[in-house]
């Protein structure tokens, strides 16, 4: 009888030793795949090859082939109208989340007369050289054009391994920049896509920095809340559950960067916004889609219009929509002048 219980004891003792090291495995393939989705979401310079090989980033043939001649013809306008150079510092995150937030950034000023100026924030997935052909575009229409280095895209070791936050750091960054350029007086644009989007309006919803002075906003596919989006792109991109992986995404994030994805509700944010805001997206866009896009200019607060580019990929939009953006912006009442 007691060789029986001590085989019963055995058996429990190894039953529970490779149960708690089957969970360990478990944690620890959840952890590590928390951490490569993190790099990937947040460390643009690590996302590039993986993006390139999802099919719901890749242009296409058609895209491809007018974004090459639209580069080809902005590379041409902007080798003939050599821009000013500055530099601005991000002092504002900085301030907020650390000095290692603090970066000093360059941008490209292309400047006419007419005090007014509109700022191109590229998205997620491209660089400044990617909205050179809205600058061409804002240019002949008597606009100056403003386009910045943006944190996070430049090489690892120019950027301090800086991450992009999705908007969040970037809010700030924006207000120092247009404060470093001096446009606080300018009757001031921005236009963004993605990330840059979501900059624009937190800042504009933000009345302890109103003297940024925007006058308006040309917001191209935006997510609504970030938590939801990150959930839904784990499932849609990467098959995986919010459960273990998303939630330990979620803690990363809020021990690396300070903030929680929960808590960046563009929605909320728009409901404050009360300059003119026009939205872009694609109608074959899947990430992030136009319900979100949708979602935030219903809460908008201020006066709002919503142009679809038909079978226009979330890469593309601006080829589809631009003309018609720049009409529409130009025509919304309520644009004030300083």
């Amino acid at each position: 009888m007691k060789e029986k219980r001590d085989d019963i004891r055995r058996f429990v003792l190894y039953l529970a030793a490779a149960v708690a090291v089957g969970c360990l495995f478990l944690y620890w393939g959840q952890a590590n795949a928390a951490s490569t989705l993190y790099e990937l979401g947040f460390l643009r310079y690590k996302a590039a090859e993986q993006l390139s090989s999802m099919s719901e980033w890749n242009l296409t043939w058609e895209e491809s082939a007018a974004k090459e001649i639209a580069r080809k013809s902005a590379v041409a306008w902007a080798e003939e109208n050599p821009p000013v150079e500055g530099t601005y510092e991000t002092s504002t995150a900085a301030g907020i989340f650390g000095d290692w937030a603090g970066l000093t950034l360059d941008y490209r000023h292309w400047r006419q007369a007419g005090g007014k100026t509109v700022v191109l924030l590229h998205g997620f997935e491209e660089t400044p050289e990617d909205v050179l052909p809205a600058a061409q575009a804002w240019y002949a229409r008597g606009w100056s054009v403003l386009i910045p280095d943006q944190r996070g895209y430049q090489t690892p070791a120019e950027s301090n391994g800086m991450p992009v936050t999705w908007g969040v750091y970037e809010q700030y960054d924006l207000y120092d920049l247009i404060r470093a350029a001096g446009l606080t007086e300018e009757q001031l644009v921005v236009q963004g896509k993605g990330i840059g989007a979501a900059a624009a309006l937190l800042l504009a919803a933000d009345e302890t920095r109103a003297d940024a002075g925007l006058d308006g906003i040309v917001a191209e596919s935006v997510y609504d809340d970030l938590g939801s989006f990150e959930r839904d792109t784990l499932k849609k991109l990467f098959r995986l559950g919010d459960n273990f992986v998303g939630k330990l995404l979620r803690l990363r994030v809020r021990d690396n960067l300070g903030f929680v994805l929960d808590s960046v509700d563009l929605t909320d944010a728009a409901a404050r916004v009360k300059i003119p805001v026009v939205f872009l997206c694609g109608s074959q866009e899947v990430l992030p889609g136009e319900a979100r896009t949708r979602a935030v200019m219903d809460a908008c607060g201020g006066e709002t219009k919503l142009i679809v580019a038909a079978e226009a990929s979330y890469r593309a939009l601006w080829l589809a929509e631009g003309e018609n953006v720049l009409a529409a912006l130009e025509n919304t009442a309520g644009t004030r002048n300083k």
